[in-house]
């Protein structure tokens, strides 16, 4: 144990005295405090565009109480009043944005046909999407190996080229103490930066304290070891220091970027989604085709949907409110099976990723973080189904009005529902990320460990 001290001292030392290796983990800390700051300024962010919409909202009643001073036709009010289905951020989200940035967090919604109103939505730089988010979660993932590697491709390598591991060996030191403190020496810094960044991102985004701390907090230590554990594997085959170099850099490649690519490759060929625009177009085909079909046709699939409102007055005249809205919701009957098939086949394609990610640890984590902070895919499509089911509470409000001929007035504006939707942590695809990754470690380790012995 004294020896190992020792050791451990000296690798302190060493590390102090090599100018490389400091600018590297200042760069890396850096990063951690930059993509801190992007997670926490993105989601504050979009706090106070959901503060606003609140505001707009309010503005659109005076807007529309102005335009309609007394007693007016809901059907009016149902054109022309716009609110909104409001997806809020889990406090985690800072840590780790997801898809938060990519998706919208929010839909203005009219008593129209629902579909397009879902997924119009501005469009998205493909760019920043390839990319990803720079927040705390894209500095773990992706640029820690990088400063694992920086500290950990010539630990044994360089002692045989310095000619210094003769000496060290001549004293009472086996050569698996020298590697073991070398590793431990490395390991403590890392995970010292990372818990720093770590508590730091926590209290800076002010997040809720749960077991996801310390869930969080053992992805990141198992995530760090499985990358010690791949140095150790390609140091443990003692060649030099440029083989072990070139060797990680593209085992960090291979992971990172090539893998993923390919199974994305292989996910949109296996599980293609159709275009939600293509889903658009239908309904509105639908809905135009509405204005030439006979009334009565119209009201009667209306009806056959809602009898209740089956003994209403009929309608008299070339336009009335509640047909308009009969076949603009018939718009959204006609495509619903589409709907379903492309929410379902994006939660598929979900799965799909889910099951094929122990191919690629660092998309396995990229998923934990996500599954944690509440911003992945089936957070987003939650949010799209609570959506609809507000859209229907909306309608429910209006249809009493327009169906019995009853006035709207300014004191029903009060009335009307609202929407808010939150992000849940998904602890199921947590807990399972989080078993493939120890099994990845133990795996890599125990494999780097024969190697060593082979090669002793």
């Amino acid at each position: 144990m004294r020896n190992f001290r020792i050791l451990i001292k000296f690798e302190w030392f060493n590390f102090r005295a090599d100018k490389g290796l400091l600018i590297l983990t200042m760069l890396t800390l850096f990063a951690g405090i930059y993509g801190i700051y992007y997670g926490t300024t993105e989601i504050e962010r979009q706090r106070e565009n959901i503060k606003t919409l609140d505001v707009l909202t309010a503005q659109n009643v005076e807007e529309m109480k102005q335009k309609f001073p007394g007693d007016a036709d809901a059907g009016d009010i149902g054109y022309y009043h716009s609110t909104y289905a409001i997806h809020n951020p889990d406090s985690w989200a800072s840590l780790s944005l997801g898809q938060r940035d990519i998706n919208p967090y929010y839909i203005k919604l009219r008593l129209l046909n629902l579909q397009s109103q879902l997924y119009d939505t501005d469009n998205i730089n493909p760019l920043k999407v390839l990319s990803g988010n720079f927040d705390l979660a894209f500095v773990l993932v992706y640029l820690f190996p990088l400063l694992i590697i920086g500290l950990c491709f010539n630990i044994l390598s360089v002692e045989k080229e310095q000619g210094t591991l003769p000496l060290l060996l001549s004293q009472p030191i086996s050569l698996p103490l020298i590697v073991g403190a070398k590793l431990t020496f490395r390991i403590m810094i890392v995970l010292g930066l990372a818990l720093i960044l770590c508590l730091v991102a926590m209290l800076w985004g002010q997040v809720t304290p749960d077991i996801r701390i310390l869930l969080w907090l053992s992805v990141v230590l198992f995530y760090s070891l499985f990358w010690f554990s791949v140095a150790f594997l390609v140091a443990a085959w003692q060649k030099n220091s440029a083989f072990n170099a070139v060797t990680l850099l593209g085992v960090w490649l291979m992971l990172t970027v090539i893998i993923p690519a390919l199974l994305n490759v292989y996910v949109a060929v296996k599980q293609p989604v159709p275009q939600a625009l293509d889903l658009t177009i239908k309904q509105r085909e639908v809905v135009h085709g509405g204005w030439d079909k006979p009334k009565q046709e119209t009201m009667e699939k209306f009806f056959a949907l809602y009898p209740q409102w089956t003994d209403t007055v009929e309608i008299q005249g070339r336009f009335a409110w509640r047909w308009y809205y009969a076949f603009h919701h018939l718009g959204d009957v006609a495509v619903a099976d589409l709907a379903g098939e492309y929410q379902q086949r994006l939660h598929a394609r979900h799965e799909l990723v889910e099951e094929l990610n122990f191919l690629s640890v660092p998309v396995n984590v990229q998923g934990i973080f996500n599954a944690m902070a509440g911003s992945d895919l089936p957070s987003h499509l939650s949010f799209l189904q609570s959506a609809t089911q507000y859209h229907d509470s909306l309608r429910g409000f209006y249809y009493p009005f327009l169906f019995k001929q009853v006035s709207f007035t300014h004191a029903d504006y009060d009335k009307e529902p609202r929407h808010s939707f939150s992000s849940t942590p998904d602890f199921t695809s947590t807990y399972t990320g989080l078993y493939k990754l120890v099994i990845s470690v133990l795996l890599v380790f125990f494999i780097g460990l024969l190697v060593f012995r082979i090669k002793q």
